[in-house]
């Protein structure tokens, strides 16, 4: 080996390393917590969560009808959608319904207000929490991918789409003043998060994690989310001054804080918050608990345990548009017990008897589609493809629903006996249906949940 190879390689291995050094730093955030013994200490104190019941939906995208449901241009829409958009309103009122009949007085909404923040549509789901307001229900919203700035606003006529107006993080304040912002006891000057104390005792960290200030001037909206450092900053002061203060924080937010099953950020990485493993770290140093996410879509819970005894839960809930339709029924007792409910919508005007079925048949014959067309462009024939894609579409809509179990000895996609591209279509995205029907502890329908050790029944 000559000297200018030797040279050479040594220049290539300190660039490798220095590239590894980077990485390592920028994937490892410090917070105060990690050098302040003071606050350390403080942090030994692990505030008792008070006795509170609440509801939690999310992904309501309601759909203002009025701006077309027929034509080719709405159907076009739809091919690539797997939601109840016609029926949104009707699901909405149901649910509101069923939510004003029962005890919690408390509501939290994670997102995903409207079909893609028409502002026609959030004043029909502004006029709706109305209802709940006036029958003395406390109702707390933040913002999700689909509601602000939103450049897939459209109006649907026969094979035509045009652009209705959107709104601004202005005037989502605004219109949902009534439920989170006129309350704030502390507001983010450089995003939407907001915390109030809904009972004595307790935070809610209402976090705004979408990016839709970078949607202006652009055809298709962000559906990643991240914190700007000034944000993240922010949320360590707010729970900071929790801790001195002694407050138990639940957090509220679109994006996941962590993976709901092996392989989803290599997957669907835009449905996790942007280096989740360090907010997720923060959270829990700081003795958070409970953080209630959406936007996937599935109804699951995963858990991922800290040093020092610390864990955080990740409880999403699923589109209350999307099957199983569901919603949670959430109740901490003094025992520190936290109870977790699955409530569906089961009727709706247009669809009396069939509603369940009726959305699980839409989301599978969705799903089936978009797969479909996906796997010919990888020249699959049709008939093959639409095998394979209607095995895709059995996994997503049991993660969807959650507690996933797949037939003991039934193989999650098949393997064998396909001609060659689809043999390997199905080696190169076969983790991805693997990992939606391994389902991650805990339950993710109805389980409760010790909140001093962190372990579930």
């Amino acid at each position: 080996m000559n000297r200018r190879t030797v040279v050479r390689l040594t220049f290539i291995l300190a660039s490798i390393l220095l590239i590894l050094s980077t990485v390592a730093c920028a994937s490892a955030r410090t917070f105060n917590f990690d050098t302040d013994s003071s606050l350390q200490n403080l942090l030994k104190n692990v505030p008792q969560y008070p006795p509170v019941d609440f509801i939690v939906m999310s992904d309501l995208h309601v759909y203002d009808t009025s701006l077309g449901t027929t034509g080719s241009a709405f159907e076009s829409y739809l091919l690539n959608d797997r939601k109840l958009l016609r029926e949104s309103q009707e699901i909405l009122n149901a649910a509101l319904d069923s939510i004003i009949a029962l005890k919690p007085g408390i509501v939290l909404i994670a997102g995903d207000l409207t079909k893609d923040g028409e502002r026609s549509g959030h004043e029909i789901v502004a006029s709706n929490l109305a209802r709940l307001k006036a029958a003395g229900k406390t109702v707390y919203v933040i913002p999700g991918n689909h509601d602000i700035n939103n450049p897939h606003a459209f109006k649907y006529e026969g094979s035509t789409k045009q652009s209705v107006p959107t709104i601004t993080a202005d005037d989502f304040a605004r219109i949902y003043a009534d439920y989170g912002f006129s309350q704030a006891i502390y507001r983010d000057s450089d995003s939407l998060s907001y915390v109030v104390e809904p009972v004595s005792g307790l935070w809610l960290l209402a976090l705004d994690s979408c990016r839709y200030k970078e949607n202006t001037g652009k055809d298709e909206p962000v559906t990643d989310g991240r914190f700007s450092p000034a944000t993240l900053g922010w949320i360590e002061q707010m729970l900071e001054k929790a801790a001195r203060g002694n407050k138990a924080v639940i957090v509220m937010m679109h994006h996941g804080v962590m993976e709901h099953y092996k392989g989803q950020e290599k997957n669907y990485g835009e449905y996790i918050v942007d280096d989740f493993e360090d907010v997720g770290r923060l959270f829990a140093g700081y003795n958070v608990r409970l953080v209630f996410t959406g936007h996937y879509h599935a109804q699951d819970i995963t858990v991922k345990k800290f040093p020092g005894n610390k864990y955080l839960f990740d409880i999403e809930t699923g589109s209350l548009v999307t099957y199983p339709l569901p919603y949670r029924i959430v109740d901490i007792g003094a025992d520190q017990q936290m109870s977790i409910r699955t409530e569906r919508v089961t009727s709706i005007p247009s669809h009396p008897g069939d509603l369940s079925e009726y959305a699980r048949s839409y989301l599978l014959e969705g799903i089936a589609s978009i797969a479909t067309r996906t796997i010919m462009k990888y020249n699959v024939d049709e008939k093959e493809a639409s095998m394979l894609a209607k095995q895709v579409a059995e996994a997503f809509a049991a993660h969807y629903a959650g507690d996933e179990n797949l037939t003991p000895g039934k193989e999650p996609i098949q393997q064998w006996g396909l001609s060659l591209p689809a043999w390997f279509v199905i080696q190169f995205r076969k983790d991805l249906v693997y990992g939606l029907w391994q389902d991650l502890p805990p339950p993710d329908n109805n389980l409760t949940i010790d909140l001093k050790t962190g372990s579930w029944k």
